[in-house]
């Protein structure tokens, strides 16, 4: 695609030149129910309700001297695929008429969390565990990401950009562990490449423990408005055990990053704010946030090395071998890997004072990876046709297969299965030549019907911005593959004159599309799952790298980069969509929607306690509630503060399905009534006073029509921690308990719907919202 003059511009004086920038977030949180979560490739994963919602943070930059802009999103999903970036795209383009942004200068990423909903690929592989596509999966991440574009086109100010870099350890994270965040996966693989190549770029170690950062400043009232860092973690601190939708441990340390600056949820409900926080991903292939190791689950010794396998009877059990997070269960080690995160981005972001530079440039080129030569040793070597091989069907520690008979690094014991995954796509003899030494499961690039099973032709970006170079991928680089491939792009830069050594050169994983894995040719020798799933057979880094250091050469020389054609993926009428839309919804026999089953214990409470209720709704598929919330915690505010009886008063947000503490829970009972379960832990910064659960859903009628629920718990009282939470329970104020009357009524009005060409107008922010009065 089209690279920029600007971006033969020196960043070498890294003036501090104010850029235009805009930050904006919205919520792209998918079906909330019934609908099997994107990562582990378990259809027994499914959704059943939302810890933290979901959400894509978008920037956008511009040059104010020649008005060329930039785009990056980062949003809380599986990856940024092909179907979710041209549905973007699309949208875009209809809504800025054509003008701004397209492929080319708009990158969008993933943070890869596994606790998102799935079916937002277009490519059969992608869609098994889900049993076809999603389209609420698709669309709420195509809206939620297009919404985020647009809030932050329209934000756009003066601002200052400065970088920062560190390591995420017991400098940033005092008193952290060695493996502070992060841990390889798979060091038998690591230990493959050259032991002067990982001394030099990582010493003793073998993982990537920097973290490198943007600071965004308002330049003229000097508040910061967002950041963005880039860090090589794996969101799985929550197991497939877990059902709950959540952004996972980066999604915890964008919430609490957001927090620390726009103030607590009561005040900036979460995900409104205007400071706008992205942890996103680096070159994550093999890297754990489950620090402790891999542990059988029936002795509770750790696991065999290479193979990543427990023994029983003599026989291998890679389900057993489950990798274990810093945490007492899947919640506290999220918590614990999350704030470690936080912590290090808040010190570097605290002395980021080294302005970003000048000069603007982009790139984005489509490749078929299946036939791609590259020269090598005075010879050519080629890529493959894509295959999986048998460790692939393995898993990892952090999310193992139930299929035993494939292991890590193992030749299957059980050659029926293979049999039958050969009958399905027979891999050619020269097609195994090619992938050797990988042992051929699938041949997903040889099976197109009804449409293809796994891309061939993959998208790649490249993005300067001063001093920062960004790397697209659409894959899982390994830790040295990531490594390499940086550096080689680096140079060109440097070589070039265009940045000095001192450049930021980032990786980001699972964007602009997704691929498999990318590991280095020394550890696909090896064949653990990341080699197994490196699709494009032993070459696939090299020619990625050669793709992404042609891109960069095309740019320091200003050339036009061929841009190659996009994939053609299937309409949404080709698409075998095996998500059935909900037939209706009734409440309990002899009841009614918001019947409650089991109310908040009475007496008054503290923090620290989980309180909890239990009351009929309906299936939260019939409304996604972007943008909005199932379940919402109120707090009595009375007008005159020191009314003790609390006389006159008004009902506010204290928190809601955003925030880490609530949790709202769906189940289904019977054939077609539902349980709704609402949880909040007190927080150890709580308010006294009066609080009460609000429930909000939508009921489908016999006919399809859908109409608004809502509910309320029992009012309960909450004392400070020095109070009793024993003492017998005082009955809420009488003017509580009429303004929640009127609360639940305004809940059920319809909303009038958004003309869908027309993009949103943006949200007004919550901070303190007087929700009645």
């Amino acid at each position: 695609m089209r690279t920029l003059l600007l971006a033969l511009l020196p960043a070498l004086a890294l003036a501090d030149t104010p850029w235009h920038v805009g930050v904006g977030i919205a919520d792209c949180t998918g079906p909330a129910a019934e609908v099997v979560m994107m990562g582990y490739a378990s259809n027994e994963h499914r959704t059943a309700g939302v810890h933290m919602r979901l959400h894509a943070r978008a920037y956008v930059i511009v040059d104010p001297s020649t008005e060329e802009r930039v785009a990056f999103v980062n949003a809380d999903t599986w990856a940024a695929t092909e179907a979710v970036i041209q549905g973007v795209e699309s949208k875009l383009l209809t809504w800025f008429q054509g003008r701004y942004y397209s492929r080319r200068n708009i990158i969008v990423a993933g943070t890869h969390t596994h606790h998102g909903p799935a079916g937002a690929s277009a490519y059969m592989l992608f869609q098994f565990s889900s049993f076809g596509y999603v389209d609420q999966s698709l669309q709420a991440l195509v809206d939620g990401i297009s919404e985020a574009v647009w809030l932050a086109h329209n934000n756009v100010k003066p601002a200052h950009i400065y970088t920062g870099s560190g390591m995420v350890d017991n400098s940033t994270v005092p008193g952290c562990p060695q493996n502070c965040a992060s841990r390889n996966r798979s060091p038998t693989s690591f230990l493959h490449n050259p032991e002067e190549e990982r001394t030099k770029y990582f010493g003793d170690d073998n993982v990537d423990r920097s973290m490198d950062l943007l600071k965004f400043v308002d330049a003229e009232t000097g508040e910061p408005m967002g950041t963005i860092n880039w860090f090589a973690v794996h969101p799985v601190s929550m197991t497939s055990d877990y059902d709950l939708i959540s952004g996972d441990n980066k999604g915890y340390a964008e919430y609490i990053f957001e927090k620390e600056i726009n103030g607590p949820s009561h005040l900036q409900p979460a995900g409104r704010g205007p400071f706008v926080a992205s942890f996103a991903q680096g070159a994550a292939g093999d890297v754990s946030p489950n620090i402790l190791g891999d542990f059988c689950t029936d002795t509770g010794l750790s696991c065999e090395n290479q193979y990543s396998v427990c023994w029983q009877n003599g026989q291998p059990k890679n389900e057993l071998c489950r990798s274990r997070g810093p945490g007492r269960d899947s919640f506290e080690s999220m918590k614990i890997i999350g704030e470690r995160q936080y912590s290090a981005a808040k010190a570097i972001f605290d002395q980021a004072t080294q302005p970003l530079g000048d000069g603007l440039g982009y790139a984005a080129r489509f490749v078929d990876l299946s036939k791609y030569y590259i020269e090598k040793n005075g010879t050519w070597a080629q890529t493959c046709s894509p295959c999986l091989g048998t460790t692939f069907a393995a898993g990892t520690a952090d999310g193992p297969s139930a299929v035993n008979e494939f292991g890590q690094n193992m030749t299957p014991s059980n050659g029926f299965l293979q049999f039958i995954a050969h009958m399905i796509s027979l891999p050619t003899a020269e097609e195994k030549a090619c992938q050797a030494p990988k042992n051929i499961l699938l041949h997903p690039g040889g099976m197109n019907v009804p449409y293809p099973f796994f891309p061939s032709v993959l998208g790649f970006q490249l993005m300067r911005v001063g001093n920062l170079i960004l790397v697209a991928v659409p894959g899982e680089f390994t830790t040295m593959a990531g490594k390499r491939t940086r550096e080689a792009v680096k140079a060109v830069f440097v070589d070039a004159g265009v940045v000095n050594d001192t450049a930021m050169v980032v990786m980001n994983n699972v964007a602009s599309g997704y691929a498999g894995y990318v590991t280095t040719i020394e550890e696909y020798q090896h064949q653990r799952y990341e080699g197994g799933f490196t699709a494009y057979g032993p070459h696939t880094h090299e020619a990625m790298t050669d793709i992404l250091v042609k891109m960069a050469e095309d740019m320091v020389a200003n050339k036009n980069t061929f841009p190659g054609m996009k994939p053609s993926l299937p309409s949404k009428d080709q698409l075998m969509e095996g998500q059935t839309d909900v037939l209706v919804d009734d409440p309990p026999i002899g009841g009614s929607f918001g019947d409650i089953k089991q109310d908040v214990a009475g007496g008054a409470h503290s923090a620290g306690e989980t309180l909890r209720c239990i009351l009929w709704g309906a299936h939260p598929r019939n409304n996604l509630k972007r943008g909005s919330s199932f379940f919402t915690v109120y707090r009595w505010q009375p007008i005159n503060a020191s009314d003790g009886n609390a006389n006159a008063g008004k009902w506010l947000l204290y928190a809601d399905d955003n925030d880490w503490d609530t949790r709202f829970g769906w189940k289904r009972e019977g054939i077609s009534a539902s349980l709704v379960t609402l949880d909040w832990t007190i927080p150890a910064e709580v308010e006294p006073g009066w609080y009460v659960f609000h429930y909000s859903g939508d009921a489908k009628k016999w006919g399809g029509a859908i109409t608004p629920i809502s509910a309320s718990c029992s009012i309960f009282e909450v004392v400070s921690s020095g109070g009793s939470a024993k003492m017998a329970a005082k009955s809420a104020p009488e003017a509580a308990v009429l303004a929640l009357a009127e609360l639940k009524a305004a809940q059920t009005k319809p909303q009038e719907p958004l003309e869908p060409a027309k993009p949103p107008s943006p949200r007004r922010l919550r901070g303190s919202e007087e929700l009645h009065q």
